[in-house]
């Protein structure tokens, strides 16, 4: 129907606006003193507890979804989530906030690495054309022939954030449809929250949330940690997860997909609107050439292994 395909479009651009904006604000967090870890906690930690409680109300049948999919949920919170955003959250410490984003984006063409290597399924004509034009997007946006324009540190970061993201789109591929989208997504934070929890009590991750923290500046104004972390958890978790649950169901996994990309420019242009950061012109046709290659592989692959949750 028209009118759903139109209000599952303006969900879909809703979420991905709210996920463009997660860099900026929890790359204003680590700019003042947070550590990575610290602030995946405090976004998965304070997101799981609006969604557990949303879980409990609404689909107090949850329990036996959970127990179908456990292993599948298991890896989703460790590696989706925890992974994922650790690794994001530390390479904006020496990128900046869209480079860290399309490095992290390059996951679907790991899967169709993994896929055609393990699975034993060659990709299509216009899959590789995609991987390809990707690949030539990254080499631009790393400046490879400069030798030292970007940190080794951040894209080694960006580069496990991409691994952990694709481990996802196949985690996700496998699992049951016993489990509906938002008890994977509740369950999964808490799994991730607890797995950085624990990791920092035990001092394998630096865990640094400090509540005196000053310095938390979000296009020039000091807003202060409480507005950036709870802007994090609300708008750029909640919101987002919620909002683009919504839009798959009325407009399907690889549409849904390919407005996703939109949050990469949507975090550009809040990067340099909230942080004053700038991508330089041969990073942005990098970027661009980046969105397209993914575009191409997300249209020629299966639905399933089309859209993270």
């Amino acid at each position: 129907m028209p009118g759903r395909a139109g209000a599952g479009l303006g969900l879909a651009l809703a979420s991905a606006v709210s996920f463009g904006l997660s860099g900026p604000f929890a790359g204003a967090l680590t700019a003042a003193g947070w550590s990575a870890s610290g602030a995946v906690l405090v976004r998965l930690g304070g997101a799981a507890a609006i969604l557990v409680v949303l879980l409990a109300v609404t689909r107090p049948g949850m329990l036996a979804a959970i127990r179908a999919d456990a292993p599948a949920l298991l890896l989703y919170g460790v590696l989706a989530m925890a992974g994922v955003q650790l690794a994001f959250f530390s390479a904006l410490q020496y990128l900046p906030v869209a480079i860290a984003l399309l490095l992290e984006y390059l996951g679907p063409i790991l899967v169709i690495a993994w896929v055609w290597l393990v699975r034993r399924s060659p990709p299509t004509p216009r899959t590789v054309l995609g991987a390809c034009v990707a690949l030539v997007g990254l080499a631009l946006v790393v400046q490879i022939w400069s030798g030292a324009a970007l940190r080794v540190e951040g894209l080694v970061w960006g580069l496990v954030a991409a691994v952990c993201q694709a481990a996802y789109f196949l985690v996700a591929d496998r699992a049951s449809n016993a489990t509906p989208p938002l008890v994977l997504a509740g369950v999964g934070m808490t799994v991730g929250a607890v797995l950085i929890a624990v990791l920092g009590l035990v001092g394998v991750l630096p865990v640094f949330v400090d509540p005196s923290v000053t310095g938390v500046v979000l296009a020039g104004v000091d807003v202060g940690w409480p507005v950036a972390a709870g802007l994090l958890v609300v708008v750029s978790t909640v919101v987002a997860y919620l909002t683009g649950v919504a839009a798959l169901r009325r407009i399907g996994a690889t549409r849904g997909s390919l407005v996703a990309l939109l949050e990469v420019l949507v975090s550009a242009v809040a990067s340099w609107f909230l942080l004053g950061q700038l991508l330089t012109p041969v990073q942005a046709v990098g970027g661009a050439l980046i969105l397209a290659g993914v575009a191409l592989t997300n249209t020629a692959r299966p639905a399933a292994l089309a859209e993270p949750g």
